[in-house]
């Protein structure tokens, strides 16, 4: 019984075998299988490097070829050898010979007869001798199977080896990611920066590290998008504009207008150079040194010469520091009436506005710091995303090419209005190529009598002014800019494509010789304010004039008119 067992487990090795050979082009199959569905994903959508995907196909071939091999021996880990009897009778057609056998030795069939029972043993061992196993259990592959691997590896070849555009999309995310990593530690440092600053109020040092927090959250966000990195950068910048004490900003360039204005003295010569380079801490100084000369005390000529620089600072200052003015003031009263002692005093109070004023100075240069670091990882990310950038442009000059076609349309659709002869035709076709990028839109209406939907950057002059302005009929008013100040108190306008500066409401408005737009103006609103959302999202707008471009469009939504 031994030997026939023993032979038992010697068939069932060779029919695992078998199974295993049999199963092995089929396994690898199905892994170049998975292998090429992934390359096609990647060639669709930017999901792994060339690199990766070679490991990864590597790895589903050889996965699919360990499970052919591997699972006939797992299967039949526990199979008993009654169970492997069974299975060769029928494949040997023993007449379960060797079934019989193995049942009557472990006692599941009882034969009393020894002699019975041997011979049946014995039998049993002679017909599983006389066998060929090797002939009724060949080890081959299969053919099918073999020439479908063949066929999935080379389409996977050429699948990962023909070059894939999603590979230059997988560099530039992988120099964004990078690009990112890089500006979130130069925000880490203007926030060091900052919390180790003293000259930053605690309230103005909370708010700029929380803005500065916020970017950084955002550029950290491994699943953050260009628009979305740019757009946390310019919150961040706003914020850190939005701390700018304006008021201080305006008296320290009084200040250095003070020290430029000041006459040429020997007494006050030190003082002025130091209000011209904003040195506020030495101007200070030199204010409460200023009651001597050389360690002796002032001649009543040199007190009435320091009285008059001191009449003169306090009327350049009196808009910006009303207090500082009027100790100035006080100063030179009590040197012209030669009370040395209190026209030092009152310096001492005047040169404290000064000390004031560098803090100020210094918390201002701290948040200037921040922001320009900012403004470096904006313009970093930018150019880290110009393919992106590149995408939005192309779009941009498709949405072009279809405001020229509609002003070209509309042109001609007022000069079927108007019926004008051929002249008014020129005049049409004049107004559709002020529709044009950078071109002059209200030309376009004054020459067609439309005001075609535009492009990109003639918009904000192609909508009417807000002013007089009718929703049936076209606006006869010039365009200009809303009445938007910046901090040094200059009015910004726009251009024309002529570098013209677009008439002033209050100056003199040009008649259309071509008659009323045809177009709604509520019609017309609509395409120019998306593009300008556009062109703000694409960064195609600085970041100090985004807030102008906003104001404008708002200043024209129809809703805002009624």
């Amino acid at each position: 019984m031994n030997e026939l067992i023993e032979l038992v487990w010697t068939w069932s090795r060779r029919a695992r075998v078998q199974r295993s050979l049999a199963g092995l082009l089929a396994g690898l199959a199905i892994g170049l299988s998975v292998a090429l569905a992934l390359a096609i994903a990647a060639r669709m959508w930017p999901l792994m490097s060339t690199p990766a995907l070679i490991a990864l196909s590597l790895v589903c071939a050889f996965f699919g070829t360990a499970l052919a091999l591997g699972w006939p021996w797992l299967r039949n880990l526990r199979t008993p050898s009654l169970i492997w009897a069974r299975e060769f009778d029928k494949r040997f057609a023993l007449r379960e010979r060797i079934s019989t056998a193995l049942e009557m030795d472990n006692g599941a069939l009882s034969i009393k007869n020894a002699t019975l029972r041997m011979q049946q043993q014995q039998d049993a061992l002679r017909m599983a001798e006389s066998v060929d196993v090797r002939k009724l259990v060949p080890l081959r592959l299969s053919v099918r199977d073999g020439l479908i691997a063949l066929a999935l590896a080379l389409a996977l070849i050429l699948a990962i080896a023909l070059p894939n555009p999603q590979q230059q999309v997988l560099t530039q995310q992988a120099e964004f990611r990078q690009n990112l990593a890089e500006q979130v530690k130069q925000i880490e440092q203007a926030k060091n920066a900052i919390e180790q600053g003293q000259t930053l109020t605690g309230e103005q040092k909370k708010q700029a590290l929380q803005a500065l927090n916020d970017a950084q959250k955002a550029l950290a966000d491994p699943n953050a998008t260009p628009e979305q990195a740019l757009a946390a950068l310019n919150d961040a910048q706003a914020k850190l504009d939005a701390l700018r004490d304006q008021s201080a900003e305006q008296m320290s360039s009084d200040l250095q207008q003070t020290g430029n204005a000041m006459s040429a003295d020997e007494l006050t010569n030190a003082l002025a150079n130091a209000l011209s380079k904003k040195d506020f801490g030495n101007a200070a100084q030199q204010m409460r040194s200023m009651m001597s000369k050389d360690g002796q005390a002032l001649t009543p000529e040199e007190m009435q010469r320091v009285a008059n620089q001191l009449d003169q600072m306090a009327r350049d200052i009196q808009k910006s520091d009303t207090a500082m003015a009027q100790k100035l003031r006080e100063a030179a009263q009590q040197l012209r009436e030669g009370n040395a002692e209190g026209a030092k005093q009152a310096l001492n109070q005047a040169a404290n506005s000064l000390d004031k004023a560098s803090n100020v100075q210094q918390a201002q240069q701290s948040l200037n710091q921040a922001q320009a670091q900012a403004e470096a990882a904006r313009q970093s990310v930018a150019k880290a995303s110009q393919s992106g950038q590149s995408q939005s442009q192309g779009s941009n000059q498709n949405n072009n090419q279809s405001g020229q076609q509609n002003s070209s349309a509309a042109g001609q659709q007022g000069q079927a209005q108007s019926g004008q002869s051929s002249q008014a035709g020129a005049e049409g076709q004049q107004g559709g190529a002020a529709g044009q990028p950078g071109g002059s839109a209200s030309e376009g209406q004054s020459a067609n009598g439309q005001g075609g939907q535009g492009q990109t950057d003639g918009s904000a002059q192609g909508a009417s002014n807000t002013s007089g302005h009718s929703e049936d009929t076209g606006s006869e008013s010039s365009v200009y800019a809303p009445g938007r100040v910046s901090a040094q108190g200059k009015q910004v306008v726009l251009d024309d494509k002529n570098g013209e500066t677009a008439t002033d409401p209050s100056g003199k408005q040009s008649t259309a010789p071509g008659g009323n737009s045809a177009v709604p103006y509520q019609n017309v609103y609509g395409d120019y304010s998306r593009t300008a959302d556009e062109a703000l999202k694409s960064d195609e707008v600085p970041a100090n004039l985004r807030d102008y471009v906003r104001d404008y469009f708002s200043s024209l939504d129809p809703k805002q008119q009624k």
